[in-house]
Formats: structure tokens, sequence, C-alpha cells
């Protein structure tokens, strides 16, 4: 530790700084995935599926992985206007836990995913 730093501030700070990189990620990757729309290979075999689709799925998933996470539900909810299979905005979430995470250590697994989920489609848009 050093002396004089506010750790969990710094923590904070980290997190929401992630966010807002994954946010700049999502915005430009949705651009580009909506430029090649019906020659996207990001999905496999479904060509053509449209940002909101993927928007929600990725939402889907988070929302599956961390069921058991009462207060991530709500949070999606509330921040994300998730409703599952229906709505949900990427962008949203990701402002929001830049602003008002549901807790830290939440925040960053779900961080970490999103981290994943976008580069992993990144690469399958821009080689």
């Amino acid at each position: 530790m050093i002396e004089g730093i506010d750790h969990k501030k710094l923590m904070k700070v980290n997190t929401s700084l992630l966010a807002v990189q994954l946010l700049g990620q999502w915005n430009r990757l949705s651009q580009v995935h909506l430029s090649l729309s019906s020659g996207c290979s990001c999905a496999g075999s479904m060509p053509g599926i449209a940002v909101t689709d993927l928007e929600i799925n990725i939402i889907d998933f988070l929302c599956e992985k961390y069921k058991k996470e009462v207060a991530f539900d709500q949070w999606l909810k509330q921040f994300a206007q998730y409703r599952e299979g229906h709505t949900g905005s990427l962008s949203n979430l990701l402002k929001n836990i830049a602003i008002q995470p549901p807790s830290k250590s939440l925040a960053t697994r779900v961080l970490n995913d999103l981290s994943n989920t976008i580069t992993s489609l990144n690469k399958s848009h821009l080689g």
C-alpha cells in the first residue's frame, strides 16, 4: 500500500474507467456491425443479427450468470432498462456501472465478462 492514496477510491475510478473504455468499444463495434449488417460474421450461422438482438443476448447471458445476485437483477432493470429476452441497453449498463455500480466486486466481474465478449466480437469484425 502506498501512503496517501485512497485505494478504495482508486479501485472505483479504475472500474469506472474500464466501463467507459468498454462503452467506447461497444459503440464502435455496434457501428461496424450496423454497417456490415447482412455480411457480419460475429453471430456465426445467424447472419444479419440486429445490434439490439445481440445486445439483449449479451445482457441475458449476464443476467443468467449472475441470477443469484438479486441486487444485480434489480439494478439491470433499473439502469439498463432490462426485460429478459425483450429489452436492454448495453450502453446504459456500461454508463451506469461507471456512475453507480451495483457493487464493486460484481461490477468487476461483469466488466470482465463484457471485456471478453466485446474483445471477441471485435476480433470477428475487425480481424
